[in-house]
C-alpha cells in the first residue's frame, strides 16, 4: 500500500506521511483534535473504516454510512470470563472451575443462564458452590437482556468509506460485547478494514479483563496480513492494557494538561533524553499539532483536516495562519443510515419511533400511577382529620343524632322516603352503631391509623434533608458531586484536579479536593473506595433512607433525578 499523507511538518512545511499500520492517537478531547486526525487518514487511505460512536451527544465523525450494530453470540468459556469480569471491574477467582463446567458443550449465554437456573433450582447446592452460582445467576440476569433486546443485526454490512456504528444507548459491557464481535468477523472475513476504537482506557483496560483486549490482540498481531488495521483513540495511557500497544508502530501525540500523561507521552517519543521536547511543549501543543514517532523517527506535524485545502494547511504549519483561523466548513454531506439486514428476510423496517412512542407510554403509565398514589395520600389526610376532629368534639350521642337526621321521620317510625320498606327499630340501629364505634379514654371517637400518610411524611423530610445538605454545598462542592455521579466509577483526586475542576496538579489544589471530598462524605453523598479513590453515593444514600419507609424504586428515583435537576441549576 501507498503511504497516507498524514499533514505538514511544523517549521519547514513539508509533507509527512506514515505508512499504514496498527496506530495510536492521544490527546486530551474537544482539545487535541484526535477525531479530526483519525478522520482525515481514513480518508485518505482510501479504505473502508468502522468507527464505534461509544459517548452520548458525541459530535465527532459526521460524515459517512451509519450501520447497525452486530452481533454473534458466543459461550465459549474465554469470552464469558472476560465479560463478566468487564462487568464486575474484577477478576474472577474461586468461581473459574464452576464457569468451565457451565460452558462446555453450551450454545449461548441463554443457555448458560439456564443452566445455572436449573442447578439452583435442585436445591442441593450448597455452601460455597452456592455462592457462586448466586454469583453467576446474577452476572447473566444483568448481561443477557441487555444483548437480547438490544436489536442487533447478525450480519455485519461494511460500505466504502467511514461507517459508523452507533452504540450510545448501550451500556458498557454491551458496547463490549459489538466491538469484540465486529473486530472478530473482520478479522476473519474481510480485507481493507481499519477499525476505530475509541476510549482505549475503557476497552483496552490494565487492571481487569475485557471482551474486547483477546480479540484487539489478535487483530494488532495478524491483521495487516490482510490490510486490516486498528486505530486507537485514547486520551491518556495511563489505564491501557500495555500488550496490545507494544505492537503498535505508529504514535501520534497531542496536547496534556495534566503532568504524568506529559511524562507518559515524553517515554513513548524514541529520543535521547536531551533530544525530546520539553514538558512545557506538550502542555501547549495547539489544536492539530502532534508528535509523530515511527521506525523512521521523530517529526512535530500539523495534521491536515480532510476538509482543508492544501495551501491553508501549508500556512498554518509555518505559523503564517493561525490554528483558530481554520474553520470547518457547515455544508458537509452528513452521513446515511443503513437499516438492520437479516439473513434470508427483507429489510427491516425502521421502528425506532415506535421504541420511542413504547418508552413514552411507559412514562405516561408511571406518572398517572403517581397521580394515583397522590390522590391516595389526600385521602389518607382527609381521614386523618377526620380522626383529628372526632376525638376533639365528637361523642356517640352526637354521632347518634347526625345519622338520626339523615332518615326520615314516618308515621312514628323510622323509613327511608322512597319505595316502601320494612320499619326500622331505633333501638337496634343505635346498638350497631354504637358497636361500630371504637372506645377511647376520652369517650367514644373514631380512630384511623394512616401509617401510609406517615411514611410518606418521613420520605418527604428525608428528601428535604438531602436536598437541604445539598444546598449547603458549595459551587466547587456541587461540580464534584456532579462528576462523580456522572462518572459511576472510582476516580482518584488527581482526576478530579484536572479533570473536573480544571485545575493543575499541586500541593494546594490537592489540598482544596480533600477538603471538597471531607465535606461530600460528612453528608454521605460521596464514598471512599480501595486505592485511595472516590465515588458517587447519592442513590444508595437516599435508597438507604427512604428505603427506610418503603419507598418503592420509582419513588428512590424519582427523588434521586429530582435531586439531580437541582445540582444542574
Amino acid at each position: 500500500m501507498k503511504d497516507i499523507k498524514l499533514g505538514y511538518e511544523i517549521g519547514t512545511g513539508k509533507v509527512v506521511s506514515i505508512s499504514p499500520s496498527h496506530l495510536i492517537v492521544t490527546g486530551i478531547s474537544q482539545r487535541s483534535g484526535k477525531t479530526t486526525t483519525l478522520e482525515a487518514l481514513i480518508k485518505r487511505s482510501n479504505l473502508k473504516a468502522i468507527v464505534f460512536k461509544t459517548k452520548i451527544g458525541e459530535k465527532s465523525f459526521t460524515q459517512g454510512t451509519e450501520i447497525p450494530p452486530f452481533f454473534r453470540d458466543r459461550s465459549d468459556y474465554e469470552f464469558v470470563r472476560s465479560l463478566i469480569e468487564a462487568y464486575t471491574k474484577e477478576k474472577l477467582y474461586i468461581e473459574k472451575g464452576t464457569l468451565m463446567q457451565l460452558c462446555k458443550g453450551s450454545a449461548s449465554l441463554v443457555e448458560i443462564k439456564r443452566r445455572v437456573d436449573d442447578q439452583l433450582a435442585t436445591g442441593k447446592t450448597r455452601g460455597i458452590k452456592e455462592e457462586i452460582y448466586v454469583r453467576l445467576q446474577h452476572y447473566l440476569e444483568n448481561l443477557i437482556p441487555q444483548v437480547q433486546y438490544g436489536n442487533l443485526s447478525k450480519v455485519l454490512a461494511v460500505y466504502d468509506g467511514i461507517n459508523i456504528m452507533n452504540l450510545e444507548r448501550f451500556t458498557e459491557e454491551a458496547q463490549s460485547l459489538i466491538i469484540q464481535s465486529v473486530a472478530d468477523e473482520v478479522l476473519k472475513t474481510m480485507k481493507d478494514v481499519i477499525l476505530v476504537i475509541p476510549e482505549t482506557w475503557k476497552f483496552l483496560p490494565q487492571k481487569y479483563n475485557n471482551p474486547c483486549k483477546r480479540v484487539v490482540e489478535s487483530f494488532i498481531r495478524q491483521g495487516a496480513a490482510n490490510n486490516n488495521f486498528i486505530f486507537l483513540d485514547s486520551q491518556d495511557l495511563a489505564g491501557v492494557d500495555k500488550s496490545p500497544l507494544k505492537q503498535v508502530s505508529t504514535w501520534i501525540m497531542g496536547y496534556q494538561a495534566e503532568r504524568n500523561e506529559v511524562k507518559h507521552t515524553l517515554d513513548q517519543i524514541p529520543l535521547p533524553n536531551k533530544m525530546k521536547p520539553r514538558e512545557d511543549e506538550i502542555m501547549t501543543l495547539k489544536k492539530g499539532h502532534f508528535y509523530v514517532a515511527t521506525i523512521n523517527g521523530v517529526q512535530k506535524v500539523y495534521v491536515q483536516p480532510a476538509w482543508l485545502e492544501d495551501s491553508k494547511a501549508i500556512a498554518v504549519a509555518k505559523g503564517e495562519l493561525s490554528v483558530d483561523a481554520v474553520v470547518k466548513p457547515d455544508n458537509l454531506v452528513p452521513y446515511a443510515v443503513q437499516p438492520i439486514e437479516r439473513p434470508g428476510v427483507d429489510i427491516r423496517f425502521d421502528d425506532s419511533k415506535i421504541r420511542k412512542e413504547v418508552v413514552e407510554l411507559r412514562n405516561d403509565f408511571f406518572n398517572k400511577i403517581q397521580e394515583m398514589q397522590t390522590a391516595i395520600n389526600n385521602c389518607y389526610v382527609e381521614l386523618y382529620n377526620v380522626k383529628t376532629l372526632a376525638q376533639q368534639s365528637s361523642n356517640s350521642d352526637e354521632i347518634v343524632s347526625k345519622v338520626l337526621q339523615k332518615l326520615t321521620l314516618n308515621g312514628g317510625g323510622l323509613n327511608i322516603p322512597t319505595a316502601p320498606q320494612p320499619v326500622i327499630n331505633e333501638d337496634a340501629l343505635i346498638a350497631k352503631i354504637l358497636q361500630r364505634i371504637p372506645q377511647g379514654s376520652g369517650g367514644t371517637v373514631f380512630e384511623v391509623a394512616p401509617l401510609e400518610k406517615i411514611k410518606k411524611n418521613f420520605q418527604e423530610e428525608v428528601k428535604n434533608k438531602i436536598l437541604g445538605d445539598i444546598e449547603n454545598l458549595s459551587p466547587d462542592e456541587k461540580k464534584v458531586l456532579k462528576y462523580l455521579e456522572s462518572m459511576n466509577r472510582d476516580v482518584a483526586p488527581s482526576e478530579i484536579v484536572t479533570k473536573c475542576l480544571l485545575l493543575k496538579i499541586g500541593g494546594s489544589q490537592s489540598t482544596k479536593v480533600s477538603k471538597i471530598l471531607g465535606s461530600l462524605k460528612s453528608i454521605e453523598v460521596v464514598e471512599k473506595t480501595p486505592g485511595s479513590r472516590y465515588r458517587g453515593s447519592l442513590k444508595p444514600r437516599i435508597q438507604v433512607l427512604m428505603g427506610n419507609h418503603s419507598a418503592t424504586e420509582q419513588e428512590i428515583e424519582n427523588v434521586y433525578n429530582h435531586i439531580l435537576a437541582g445540582l444542574l441549576k
